[in-house]
């Protein structure tokens, strides 16, 4: 009988271990499960930039009056969205950001400038956006900032944000007070609860610019003025009650304006939308740019001011990239002594002059992706030889191709005519002005004087006068030549370029 009791009860002292084992893990679990919800800070990776990136870097372009703006989202090494960087990629960018001579400015240094009013900028400005409120901007991207003395602007999608010590993907309302206590934060709206996809006829897309399908029916417009205003007023709520004072920027969830949407004219409200909700600038260029992006200037428009998008490919060259042609060049006197490519034509530089030689209809245009965005108003002096029956110049002023829209303003010299065309997108060339010319043996000088609307062309002294579309607001220069007979080649020689001096910057 004593074995059996000795089994017993070694049963129960199992059973009983067990138990406690088990209430241990509970009490665990719980003492977890109840704790807020507060994740570390992690110190910056450590970076170093090889010799190549830090010379490339130093070699940016600055230009004062204008501010670079980057986008970004979250910051980890556990997430593998496209938006979101490594921790040693994000490193990696703001230090050759501050290698170049970049230095952050504040939201209201940028609405001074939108509305021409007074403001320092350093000669290198940027400003740093994060956009939708992601964790990371509090455990890992305030850190690095802090090492490199950055500021920082977050946009945030505020239905999103949370109590304190609840566990979230986004920020919480602590996190947020403590940001805006280490004074490198500023905030703006990304809307309330209008970034995510929703249906619209025979699609899904943002809701914000979109009349959306209410349980199966297109609502009207006087229901998407009322939602969009609803979740404005929703978002400025949030920013009175938890941050005590009303945000005055806004980004467009997925970058997007509604222009393409399903109700553009619709979209045209949308300024006086937000500036009824209290804001005063809004920013596009959620995602990565596909065509020119601009750095920001007093020219900028303000409610779809550009901003570069970053995403988790973003190498730190192509970083540089994209900040050196978002940069303006100011534009040059000499054009001989720029560096000018072929497009369909031979492109031949001699000093004091530029020869296009082509088959066709070619063109030189400026090497290195010249951002020409501040080219607004000049002259254009150059002489032009080589024009006969079989070949025509053509000086394009006002091209789109360095400023960010597409389009030109041309003028096409032939051995007894000039012409004044422009071209908007991919429509067809219009002609807007012409006339006879004498012929001329020797060659002929050219002025092409270029402000707001206007073009007054001089050959010769023979005068022609254009108005012209203003989208063609800004860009520069490209020389070409329209040949019809073999291979044939025109010489400009001696060609300026001059600002006009009432040209606001």
């Amino acid at each position: 009988m004593a074995e059996p009791t000795r089994l017993r009860r070694l049963g129960e002292a199992v059973n009983g271990a067990v138990f406690i084992a088990a209430l241990a893990l509970v009490l665990v679990v719980w003492v977890a499960m109840s704790r807020p919800f507060d994740p570390p800070r992690q110190a910056p990776a450590p970076v170093r930039l090889d010799t190549a990136t830090a010379r490339t870097a130093a070699g940016l372009p600055g230009y004062p009056g204008s501010v670079v703006v980057l986008t970004y989202h979250a910051v980890s090494d556990g997430d593998h969205a496209g938006s979101t960087l490594t921790r040693r990629l994000f490193g990696e960018h703001l230090a050759a950001l501050a290698a170049a001579g970049y230095r952050t400015v504040r939201l209201a240094d940028v609405e001074r400038l939108i509305a021409h009013q007074p403001v320092r900028l350093p000669p290198k400005a940027l400003l740093l956006t994060f956009d939708d409120g992601t964790l990371t901007d509090w455990t890992t991207v305030d850190p690095m900032l802090e090492r490199y003395h950055f500021t920082a602007v977050a946009f945030l999608t505020t239905s999103k944000m949370v109590a304190a010590g609840t566990p979230s993907y986004y920020l919480s309302t602590r996190q947020l007070r403590a940001l805006r206590a280490t004074g490198r934060w500023e905030f703006g709206s990304h809307s309330h609860a209008m970034h995510e996809q929703v249906p619209v006829p025979g699609d899904l897309a943002p809701p914000l610019g979109n009349r959306i399908l209410v349980h199966g029916r297109l609502e009207s417009p006087a229901a998407w003025r009322s939602r969009v205003r609803a979740d404005l007023a929703r978002s400025q709520a949030f920013f009175r009650h938890i941050l005590g004072r009303p945000a005055s920027a806004f980004s467009y969830p997925f970058g997007d304006t509604g222009s393409m949407g399903d109700a553009p004219a619709l979209a045209k409200e949308l300024p006086d939308l937000l500036r009824d909700a209290g804001f005063g600038v809004a920013f596009i260029g959620e995602n990565v740019p596909t065509e020119h992006v601009n750095a920001v200037s007093a020219q900028s428009p303000r409610w779809t001011l550009d901003r570069i998008g970053v995403r988790a490919t973003t190498s730190v060259s192509d970083l540089l990239e994209m900040v050196r042609g978002a940069v303006p060049v100011a534009p040059p006197h000499d054009l001989a002594a720029l560096r000018w490519m072929g497009d369909l034509a031979d492109c031949t530089h001699r000093p004091g002059a530029l020869a296009v030689r082509s088959d066709g209809y070619g063109t030189c245009l400026l090497d290195g992706g010249v951002n020409t965005s501040q080219w607004v108003d000049y002259t254009v002096r150059t002489r032009v030889t080589g024009v006969n029956r079989h070949a025509a110049a053509v000086i394009a002023v006002r091209d789109g191709a360095g400023a960010g829209h597409r389009g030109r303003l041309e003028v096409v010299l032939g051995e007894s005519s000039i012409v004044v065309r422009q071209q908007i997108g991919d429509a067809a060339r219009v002609v807007l002005a012409k006339a006879v010319l004498p012929a001329s043996r020797t060659g002929r000088t050219v002025l092409i004087r270029v402000h707001r609307d206007t073009a007054d062309v001089t050959v010769d002294g023979h005068r022609l006068r254009a108005t012209f579309d203003r989208r063609l607001h800004e860009g520069g220069i490209k020389f070409g030549i329209a040949a019809d007979d073999g291979r044939r080649i025109v010489v400009y020689e001696r060609p300026t370029l001059t600002p006009d001096p009432q040209q606001k910057r």
